[in-house]
């Protein structure tokens, strides 16, 4: 099933920088990478998708019927931006159940909710820690337990390897694998090759706003050195993180 279909996408700013022409579709239990450089466009096809930024032109589907900014939009798809910016004076307990109710959650089952989104990225026993007391990855992992609250199925994430640590980028690339295994969805922008590597099964390259190549993301060690220069070879200058 497409969970997300996307047609000759285009958005440009006034330094005429943006995407042009973007097309592509990510399917259930799918995770693809938006890989480039920075300014290649990958921040502001995410924005395109979510509704935080308008396209100029072309066609955004959701699910196969929402477009971005429809309620049921807003509820399938959850947002992991690249700066986790959270509530620093309230718990995680509490930031989570503050998100909840934007979704309107039911009052009677949201603690119990709450404790198993957090039991699942490993933060249970820091539930009534101060977000603003917490690490880059301990914020990443709360927006991640704030959408298995709202019960999200397609996930996209901006950036998500920068700024982690080496557990930490681990962690994330198995908790998407497992997503990915029960039907989830998700989009990942990023520069990081090895975090691709480890996780896509599919690549968008994008430079200058422009998908210039599709593939498909080999899963045998022996391939990953022909691949990756390969893909550096299409996308000029590197600089991976």
């Amino acid at each position: 099933m497409k969970m997300v279909e996307v047609r000759n996408l285009q958005k440009k700013y006034q330094n005429d920088e943006g995407v042009d022409q973007l097309s592509f579709s990510l399917h259930t239990g799918e995770i693809v990478a938006l890989l480039g450089p920075n300014g290649a466009g990958k921040t502001t096809t995410i924005r395109c998708l979510t509704g935080l930024h308008k396209p100029d032109n072309g066609y955004i589907r959701i699910g196969g019927q929402y477009k971005p900014g429809d309620t049921k939009m807003q509820q399938m798809v959850s947002l992991i931006p690249d700066q986790p910016y959270l509530y620093p004076t309230l718990t995680i307990a509490e930031h989570l159940q503050f998100r909840a109710r934007a979704f309107k959650m039911n009052k009677k089952c949201l603690q119990e909710k709450v404790f198993a989104a957090l039991q699942e990225v490993k933060l249970r026993e820091k539930a009534d820690q101060l977000t603003g007391h917490l690490s880059r990855g301990q914020k990443q992992r709360v927006l991640l337990a704030g959408a298995i609250v709202q019960n999200a199925s397609i996930y996209m994430l901006d950036e998500p390897t920068a700024g982690l640590d080496i557990p930490s980028k681990k962690w994330l690339a198995e908790w998407l694998i497992n997503k990915a295994k029960v039907g989830c969805a998700a989009l990942v922008s990023t520069h990081s090759l090895d975090f691709v590597l480890e996780t896509a099964h599919r690549v968008l390259l994008i430079r200058e706003g422009c998908l210039i190549r599709e593939m498909s993301v080999p899963h045998n060690q022996e391939e990953y050195s022909d691949w990756k220069q390969e893909v550096i070879r299409l996308l000029g200058e590197w600089s991976d993180d």
